[in-house]
């Protein structure tokens, strides 16, 4: 079993061996992860980084197997299969968890949606895929930038049987009423399309977001689900925490921006890097505080 360590200089790191750990660590180093790659992908799920080093390490010795350069694919799709920290009740499954910060609260789903799931979002959002608009914060309208190149499709709550399991799903491993959350958004980036570092939640002194308000409130949380695996770049990243996560089909990163006393974090703010070869489909879920109607 793993348990939690003591918190040492606010790092949290799980310190404990498990047969799970183990049978992991062994199956990579059979299929050729070298231990760069599988140090990083135990502590991109919260593992204490001398502990990993020394998990790693003893592996190693145990198989007799020589570590070789590490390439950056094998990195990402060493984090995929990383042993979950704990598991989330969805409702109608029980979903992984690889990794949770507590502050700010990133957590990251392995496999919230099956492949046959994410197939189907991206075959139904093919047919009305547009420029993907941002709210301009004087005017509140929809306007289109450049720091956003993605194309996106956007789906009514429960518009589809489909979209109305998912959000389901969403509303049990978050713990946020499926009424809270605005309709199911589909993103693709082609090869160089980004979104660049931003805040998801609206700023109240700005005329234009503070007139998003009165649909639902403030947006409280973010979910962001991989509906493919890009051949390379595409990862999110957190910048002002040092974190990125690696875009794997099925997955799903949550990250919460509402502290208790009613301030916005803005360790929450983030990025879509650039999708570097291949394509990239996302879908996002935004979660507000109090039911959500739209102004449509």
């Amino acid at each position: 079993m793993i348990r939690e360590a003591s918190v040492a200089g606010g790092k949290t790191g799980y310190t404990e061996s498990s047969p799970e750990l183990e049978q992991w660590l062994a199956r990579h180093i059979a299929q050729g992860f070298t231990a760069d790659a599988l140090v990083l992908s135990m502590l991109r799920s919260g593992y204490d980084d001398a502990f990993a080093r020394r998990a790693v390490a003893a592996a190693f010795a145990r198989d007799t197997v020589a570590a070789a350069p590490q390439r950056p694919a094998q990195a990402e799709a060493a984090a995929a299969g990383t042993p979950a920290v704990y598991a989330a009740d969805g409702g109608d499954r029980r979903v992984p968890v690889l990794f949770r910060l507590a502050s700010p609260q990133v957590q990251l789903f392995q496999q919230l949606l099956s492949d046959d799931e994410c197939d189907a979002l991206v075959a139904l959002s093919r047919g009305r895929l547009a420029r993907s608009p941002v709210v301009n914060p004087d005017t509140g309208d929809e306007n289109l930038i450049d720091a956003r190149t993605s194309m996106g499709a956007m789906f009514q709550v429960a518009e589809h049987a489909l979209i109305a399991r998912i959000e389901a799903r969403i509303a049990a491993v978050t713990g946020v009423p499926a009424e809270h959350g605005e309709g199911l958004q589909i993103l693709n980036y082609k090869p160089g399309g980004e979104y660049q570092p931003h805040f998801d939640y609206f700023n109240p002194q700005r005329p234009g977001e503070a007139r998003q308000l009165s649909v639902g409130g403030q947006r409280i949380a973010t979910l962001v689900i991989y509906l493919n695996t890009p051949e390379a770049g595409g990862a999110t990243a957190f910048p002002r925490v040092g974190l990125e996560v690696a875009p794997v089909k099925g997955n799903a990163v949550y990250f919460s921006y509402l502290l208790p006393d009613g301030t916005l974090d803005d360790r929450t703010l983030h990025a879509g890097l650039p999708v570097a070869s291949g394509e990239k489909w996302i879908a996002t879920k935004w979660l507000r505080e109090r039911p959500y109607r739209s102004e449509r």
